[in-house]
This record gives C-alpha cells, sequence and structure tokens, in this order.
C-alpha cells in the first residue's frame, strides 16, 4: 500500500480551514412527510408538512441550498420567513413553494421546518423537493411524502318535528295499505 504524503501547506491549511483530512464527506440528509397523512379536501382541516435537513458528517457544511415547489392541490396557510437555528439562515416562502438558500449546518446539526398546509383538491398528492446540495458534499434527496386529500360526504339529519312527521306519514301509508 502506497504510504499517503501530506505536506506542511496542506496540513496547515486544513487546520486553518477547519477540513478535515482524508475525511469521506456525507450528503446532507432531507426527509419530508404530512402529519396527519390524511385530511379532508378545504381549509377546514390542516396538516403539517415538515422538511428537516441533517448534517451527517462530522464537520460544518456550508452553502446548503433546496427549493420546495407545491403541487397541484397542495396550499400553504401562512406564507413568510423561518430561520433556521442560531446561525440565522432563512427560509423564503412564496405562494406556491419555498427555498432555503445558503444555509450552515455545524456538525451534527438538522434543521427542520413546520408548514400548516391544506388540500384543495381530492387524492394523493405527492410533494417532491429539489436535491439538497452543499459545499463540498455530495448532493442529497430529494425528499417526498404523500398526502391524502379525501371528500368529506356529509349525512343529512332530521329533527325532531321532522321525524315525528316521517313516523305520522308511515302509519298513515300502512293503514291506507292494510284497507286495500
Amino acid at each position: 500500500m502506497p504510504a499517503i504524503r501530506l505536506s506542511a501547506l496542506t496540513v496547515l491549511l486544513a487546520i486553518v480551514c477547519g477540513t478535515p483530512l482524508l475525511a469521506q464527506s456525507l450528503p446532507i440528509t432531507i426527509t419530508k412527510s404530512f402529519n396527519p397523512s390524511a385530511v379532508p379536501v378545504g381549509g377546514t382541516s390542516t396538516t403539517t408538512m415538515t422538511v428537516t435537513i441533517t448534517n451527517p458528517n462530522a464537520f460544518q457544511v456550508t452553502g446548503i441550498n433546496f427549493s420546495d415547489t407545491y403541487p397541484a392541490g397542495l396550499a400553504a396557510d401562512l406564507v413568510g420567513a423561518y430561520t433556521c437555528g442560531t446561525l440565522g439562515s432563512t427560509a423564503l416562502f412564496t405562494g406556491n413553494g419555498w427555498a432555503f438558500t445558503n444555509v450552515t449546518l455545524a456538525a451534527g446539526a438538522s434543521c427542520s421546518v413546520p408548514m400548516s398546509m391544506h388540500a384543495t383538491i381530492p387524492g394523493d398528492i405527492v410533494n417532491t423537493t429539489s436535491q439538497v446540495t452543499g459545499t463540498g458534499v455530495p448532493a442529497g434527496g430529494p425528499a417526498s411524502a404523500t398526502l391524502n386529500a379525501f371528500v368529506v360526504v356529509a349525512t343529512p339529519t332530521l329533527s325532531e318535528w321532522m321525524l315525528l312527521m316521517l313516523a305520522a306519514s308511515m302509519s298513515i301509508i300502512a293503514a291506507i295499505r292494510m284497507r286495500t
């Protein structure tokens, strides 16, 4: 096996820059979920969509970016900004999605962004992020989750008076049929 030779400059740069020598960098991981995973169509019942990015490396990763465009049938209930962690990285929301740009995550750190959403059409609504990228690490992701949106069928109810009228009507019909 050949010997690995590191120059004094390489070692010095690694110490100053904080980059580990001979370390295998791992991609930033990204996950997505809906809770609950099934909701009725309309704005009355909501779900929380949570996207989490995690740095599995033993070193800080900078320049982390990804985006999430909402598919047809999925609408955000709150549009604004969300700050992730103490490093001040901000998620920028629009009416049709959101993005994290230039995020920094410490070694082993993660960041979760919860969003209140609702379904506007029935069916399985699949939402998928872009790949997540970071400086000096391989691309990770994308992440995907499915929301089951269903239509609630209203069951009519009868008032007490309507029930009495129905019972009386059925009694009259039964009496007429018994005479004939």
